[in-house]
């Protein structure tokens, strides 16, 4: 008996000595960090100095353009015929509002609501808390579709649970992680569908690294979630791969600015260009949502 103890005790010791000497890759599905997972309070939300908590469990099917219709979106666009687009993000996501807005006209059927908000990110919970904002303008103005573009304000360390934790750590990525799945499960509650928008390359090489290494895990956050990622990345290098403030147009390949002088933001044209693909998918929801209304298409829809 003392000898299978002894056994016992040296194979657990072993085990111990290959525990995190390894990467740890982000799961495809959630793990849970606590057994049995705590259940998502509408309005609740981790700030700066809340203890880590568990990430929460994705929705069981992912919500896109080409999937069910959520009920009360019908409803919404039975009454008046609109589809309502909010758009959430920092000044990168005040771009995003700006060039969909010129995509998706109201004579077409569409409100593109701005939800962003400068200088806002998920590092910045003590300043803002995003997912708390987001159930409030939501609950005054339920919204079909969302569009998110954040990360510009984040390559930096987050304080939580007593703890500051250095960019792209295990602990940041456990804060930041637990916010985005809150914040998009709290986008999602008005039954919309969502779309996360990726960032540019940037002209500084350590904040582009540090931007890539963000887009990353979003993108691992966004696939788990069952929401589509646009990767901006490809479309702002230039011919050689690198970033270029003026870059062929898509459309007649002369060269635009697509660039402001920062070396960080786009102007109007750029950031159009990272949108034509949400703009076409929205598009065709809207005429998907209009149908299962019995709505017809207005009379200046160009789609």
């Amino acid at each position: 008996m003392a000898v299978l103890v002894l056994g016992l005790i040296a194979g657990f010791v072993v085990g111990l000595s290959f525990a995190g000497g390894g990467h740890i890759a982000l799961p495809d599905k959630p793990v849970p960090t606590t057994s049995p997972t705590p259940p998502i309070v509408p309005g609740a939300s981790s700030t700066g100095n809340d203890a880590v908590a568990a990430t929460p469990p994705p929705p069981a099917t992912a919500r896109t353009v080409d999937g069910a219709i959520d009920p009360r979106v019908v409803d919404r666009m039975r009454r008046d015929g609109v589809l309502r687009v909010g758009v959430f993000g920092d000044s990168f996501g005040n771009g995003i509002w700006d060039a969909l807005y010129r995509q998706l006209p109201k004579s077409d059927g569409f409100e593109v609501l701005k939800f962003a908000k400068e200088a806002t990110g998920f590092t910045r919970y003590r300043t803002l808390d995003l997912e708390k904002r987001a159930l409030e303008q939501l609950r005054q103005q339920p919204v079909d579709a969302v569009v998110i573009s954040f990360g510009a304000n984040d390559n930096q360390a987050v304080f939580a649970d007593g703890h500051l934790h250095p960019l792209m750590s295990d602990g940041w990525k456990q804060v930041i992680g637990d916010r985005i799945d809150k914040f998009v499960a709290a986008v999602r509650s008005t039954g919309a569908v969502v779309y996360w928008v990726g960032l540019p390359v940037m002209r500084d090489p350590q904040l582009d690294a540090d931007m890539q290494a963000m887009d990353a895990f979003y993108e691992a956050h966004m696939r788990r979630l069952g929401v589509p990622f646009v990767d901006s990345r490809p479309l702002t290098l230039d011919a050689e791969g690198k970033y270029n403030a003026y870059l062929p147009d898509l459309k007649t390949g002369k060269p635009v600015l697509l660039r402001t002088g920062d070396g960080l933001h786009m102007i109007g044209v750029g950031y159009q260009r990272l949108t034509d693909g949400v703009a076409a998918d929205l598009r065709r929801y809207a005429d998907r949502t209009r149908q299962a209304a019995g709505r017809p298409a207005p009379r200046g829809d160009a789609g």
